[in-house]
């Protein structure tokens, strides 16, 4: 999965500017994206077609205002297998299953995918509506570098949800934290921690002092929406 993913996400400006005028909810569904079966059988312009239907399909679907975010994981990874995520509107675990199923890739086995319900109060329709924005003025203004939209994080996947976010306190009253939300269905009681870090060392260094107090816990490079780190909504 390649960072191409959000800047799909981004190429559909217009017609998600008018998307998002409803309200948000704090409701969605997290997809995991995982390296398939079928994925050493494409090779060449085989695979290379089908990352074209992949970044094409993730483009309507942000159109269609379905998929809310969507990144790759970075390296080095403490996972090679995990490539990337979706967070779609709405929490109908059935309905995103679905909703990935219309991905050529996925559908032909290249990514597999586990698909959770996942709440957060950030307002995911605002940080992509946000996107779409400086998408808008980059078109506008060329010299704008697209690198400008996109920025690399550190997500924390903690077993114990409650229990780190008592411990990450400080990070998150020092703005340390991005984003943060709970995981439903199989991996109910887990949570998620977007850290504003550039890296995992940058990560490693803004847990230090509080890693004892977090429990069992994973971190992860992923690269996404400067906006999720622009926006001023609460994590």
């Amino acid at each position: 999965m390649r960072c191409s993913h959000v800047l799909a996400l981004l190429a559909c400006a217009p017609l998600l500017t008018a998307a998002f005028a409803a309200a948000p909810s704090s409701e969605y569904t997290f997809a995991f994206l995982r390296s398939g079966p079928k994925r050493a059988e494409f090779k060449g312009e085989a695979m290379t077609e089908m990352m074209r239907g992949h970044m094409a399909n993730i483009g309507r679907l942000a159109a269609e205002k379905k998929l809310a975010v969507a990144g790759p994981f970075g390296s080095p990874s403490p996972d090679p297998q995990l490539r990337g995520i979706f967070i779609f509107f709405g929490g109908d675990v059935a309905a995103a299953e679905a909703l990935c199923q219309t991905d050529p890739s996925i559908a032909a086995g290249i990514f597999s995918t586990e698909v959770v319900p996942f709440r957060t109060t950030k307002d995911l329709g605002d940080v992509l509506r946000r996107a779409m924005v400086f998408e808008e003025r980059r078109k506008a203004d060329p010299s704008i570098p697209m690198k400008e939209g996109m920025s690399t994080y550190v997500l924390l996947f903690a077993d114990d949800h409650a229990k780190a976010a008592a411990a990450l306190g400080p990070v998150r009253a020092g703005g340390g934290i991005v984003m943060e939300g709970s995981f439903g269905g199989s991996r109910a009681g887990k949570g998620l921690f977007l850290l504003d870090a550039r890296d995992i060392a940058a990560g490693e260094a803004l847990l230090a002092p509080h890693r004892e107090a977090l429990g069992s816990h994973q971190l992860m490079p992923w690269y996404g929406s400067a906006e999720l780190r622009r926006s001023a909504a609460t994590p």
